[in-house]
């Protein structure tokens, strides 16, 4: 492809629809060039002008040129704890059709069967350029294998390799939660920022590192497993997934929560019930997720020690505690940090199911366009 179509592209594919004056400014290219690859582009159905015109400064209003809706050729797949779920999207992220599998039982095989499986059904509809492959654990992003999966009990399933000789499709695959990183640089809060963290609580704890605009794995891809670092050094400390005792994760877990809750009052509820009551003001759950502040603040306190990144963005369920919670997070943060003249920049992102497999239809994008 000729280089200035690429980087129109790319352009599109990074900052949204713009006009071929914006287009123009961004690239350093003159507008009648731009508007000569534009017209071959809408010409090959990649590109199409939006109906909306956007009035300019001077001169005559100016239309936006975008992706067709129907152009999609990445197939996304987030491989859970409890399902495998996966999306065809498209040229700007939108997700065009999703499917999911769940894993009633987890072993090597019975996963890379569901996967296979899923997989199958979508490349008999469309045209797959790229299986872009999101998951948890350690990662090795540059030869597409899954080093450690605490989840499904694996170490060092060379995914790519599997994948490519069944489908003859390229694949990459990277963690869960640097492709939520990336979700949000694209397309979310990280928006504006050039370095930041994602802190992720769910059924694990992780982070997803931004730096200078670009997702930061580490020299043994273990950047971001914050989750399993020590917290708590007690004799009794509770042992965690990964078989140490005392990790970060033991603590702020979703199903840690819940496991609590059963052995302390005898009931079972899901996270969404416990966030609702303490939400409430209902004083064993008010004083339960009030507890989990300690273990949080150590957490946002290591990475901006560690770090300092422009912004560190919380992510997960917990994000729909309300302020009495988040509140006692500045509090104690405010009480420990370093420079008492300075603030954490401390970002909520709304949960969503499909983070990331959103995140990892954008990283297939990326490789889409520079491949």
């Amino acid at each position: 492809m000729n280089l200035n179509k690429k980087k129109i592209l790319i352009t599109i594919h990074k900052n949204g629809a713009k006009s071929r004056k914006e287009l123009s400014d961004i690239l350093g290219v003159s507008k009648t060039i731009i508007g000569r690859y534009a017209k071959q582009l809408i010409e090959d159905n990649i590109l199409i002008e939006e109906k909306e015109t956007i009035k300019g400064a001077i001169g005559k209003p100016q239309i936006k040129l975008n992706f067709k809706k129907n152009f999609g050729k990445i197939l996304g797949v987030h491989l859970s704890d409890k399902e495998i779920r996966g999306g065809i999207g498209s040229l700007s992220g939108e997700i065009l059709e999703f499917g999911s599998i769940n894993l009633e039982k987890i072993s090597v095989d019975l996963v890379l069967e569901n996967l296979l499986k899923l997989i199958r059904k979508f490349i008999k509809k469309y045209k797959v350029e790229v299986i872009s492959l999101g998951m948890n654990g350690v990662v090795d992003n540059k030869n597409g294998v899954s080093i450690l999966s605490v989840y499904y009990n694996w170490k060092n399933i060379e995914l790519k390799k599997i994948l490519e000789k069944e489908f003859n499709i390229p694949v990459i695959l990277e963690n869960g939660t640097n492709l939520m990183a990336l979700r949000e640089k694209r397309n979310g809060l990280g928006k504006k920022l050039k370095n930041f963290i994602i802190f992720n609580i769910d059924e694990g704890v992780g982070a997803g590192i931004i730096v200078e605009e670009n997702l930061y794995s580490g020299t043994k891809f273990e950047a971001g497993e914050i989750g399993h670092a020590p917290y708590d050094y007690s004799e009794n400390a509770p042992i965690c997934s990964c078989g140490n005792k005392g990790c970060l994760e033991t603590y702020l877990a979703n199903w840690r929560v819940i496991e609590r809750v059963y052995k302390e009052k005898g009931i079972v509820l899901n996270y969404e019930e416990i966030i609702y009551r303490a939400n409430k003001g209902e004083t064993y759950f008010y004083n339960l997720i009030l507890s989990l502040v300690k273990a949080i603040s150590h957490g946002i306190l290591w990475t901006e020690y560690l770090l300092n990144p422009e912004g560190i963005i919380i992510t997960g369920k917990i994000t729909e505690c309300k302020d009495f919670f988040w509140k006692e997070v500045e509090r104690v943060l405010n009480n420990n940090l370093l420079n008492k003249d300075k603030k954490i920049c401390l970002l909520k992102s709304k949960y969503e199911k499909n983070a990331i497999l959103e995140g990892a239809i954008f990283f297939g994008l990326d490789y889409y366009f520079n491949e």
